[in-house]
């Protein structure tokens, strides 16, 4: 079993606290890009070729034989106003890491560090990828359509998705169907607009919507996959009017999760119907266009297994097996429909906190002591999948 030394904890940490304070979102995350390549230079890790304007790629080969792991993290913020309190927050206005990408980022990085101080001791080869544009389920697309795994091939893929929802220091997956894919939408519904005063039923946009997003969950009922339902919701609406004006157009962004091709099929065909009901129902006219997406997220058992093994060997019982899949959705799926591999989830709720800090929320934050758990269980699992005598 390989333990990161404290000086790579502690760098993991300050690292994480550096880019918290420094946040950039979705294909804007060029200084962030920058600082991972320089330190992937100065402890002696290839830095290779991203194919992304931004991102960044790593490469180090081991002394023994043995199979190429790909290790993978995303590296982008969200555009919210942080409310955290902590002493590192953001000093972008209304950017920030919202979702623990900045601790995904130090926690390969503190991997890197790790396996390239023992490289020649290592079987195989390791690739390590900084994903960009995660939170707008982009970024991965767009590293393989621009060649990233013909330029960077790999046998066995792993990486983890910090959760402030679980205990601290958790490690939790499971084999095959983990997450969801997602639609991302954009509904645009269109009417004649008029006076306040004098705006009825018919053509009104802002009623139209209304009764668009209070039926909205019925296109994902009754679907499920291994005990998990589908899932859908609006995250943002936007009208041009005021309040004595109703406006020509409403717009409504939103996510669809679905677990397999032909429930997606299925709650796309529902959220078309919806549409016309609406259309029907108040005169307007409905135009939706799905702006970006991803499918769901599988992991191969036998990858899993070997993750779940160095999971309970570091945290015992705190590793276990999820005994469904979550309506959340990543793209690292994308490079896990393309190469054998294993997701999981590791546990970075803070201990003083009442219940779990949120997801995507302002107040969201996590306990740093799981980082180390996080390089400790990608060391060991990227270097056991590397091993050719293992399946």
């Amino acid at each position: 079993m390989i333990d990161p030394s404290a000086a790579v904890v502690d760098e993991v940490i300050d690292t994480r606290r550096h880019l918290h304070a420094h946040p950039e979102v979705s294909f804007e995350e060029f200084e962030t890009s920058r600082l991972i390549n320089s330190r992937l230079g100065e402890i002696g890790v290839e830095v290779g070729l991203c194919p992304t304007d931004t991102g960044a790629i790593g490469v180090l080969q081991g002394g023994r034989p043995g199979r190429t792991v790909l290790v993978r993290a995303d590296i982008d913020a969200l555009p919210i106003l942080e409310e955290s309190g902590v002493d590192f927050a953001s000093r972008t206005e209304g950017r920030m890491h919202a979702c623990g990408h900045d601790g995904h980022t130090a926690i390969l990085l503190g991997v890197a560090r790790t396996l390239a101080e023992r490289a020649e001791d290592l079987p195989g080869r390791y690739v390590f990828l900084f994903q960009p544009a995660e939170e707008i389920i982009s970024g991965a697309r767009e590293m393989l359509a621009r060649g990233v795994l013909e330029r960077y091939p790999a046998d066995v893929a792993v990486g983890l998705h910090l959760g402030s929802w679980l205990p601290s220091g958790m490690v939790v997956t499971r084999p095959g169907l983990l997450w969801a894919g997602c639609d991302a939408f954009e509904l645009t519904i269109s009417g004649p607009g008029g006076h306040g005063g004098m705006m009825g039923r018919r053509g009104n946009v802002i009623s139209a919507q209304a009764f668009f997003l209070e039926r909205l969950q019925t296109i994902v009922e009754g679907l499920e996959a291994d005990g998990a339902r589908c899932h859908t919701t609006v995250g943002q609406v936007m009208t041009d009017g005021f309040f004595n004006i109703v406006p020509r157009r409403a717009t409504l962004r939103g996510t669809v999760r679905t677990f397999t091709p032909e429930l997606r099929a299925e709650a796309l065909d529902r959220l078309r119907g919806l549409m016309l009901e609406t259309d029907t129902e108040f005169n307007v006219s409905s135009q939706v266009e799905v702006v970006f997406e991803t499918v769901p997220l599988r992991n191969e058992p036998g990858v899993t297994s070997t993750v779940l093994e160095v999971g309970r060997e570091v945290v015992g019982e705190k590793c276990s097996v999820l005994g469904s899949p979550l309506t959340v959705s990543d793209d690292v799926a994308e490079f896990l429909t393309r190469i054998p591999g294993c997701y999981f989830q590791l546990g970075a709720m803070p201990p003083d906190a009442e219940e779990p800090p949120a997801h995507h929320s302002p107040t969201f934050r996590i306990d740093e002591a799981a980082l180390a758990v996080g390089v400790k269980v990608l060391v060991n699992s990227a270097v056991r999948l590397a091993n050719l005598n293992r399946s």
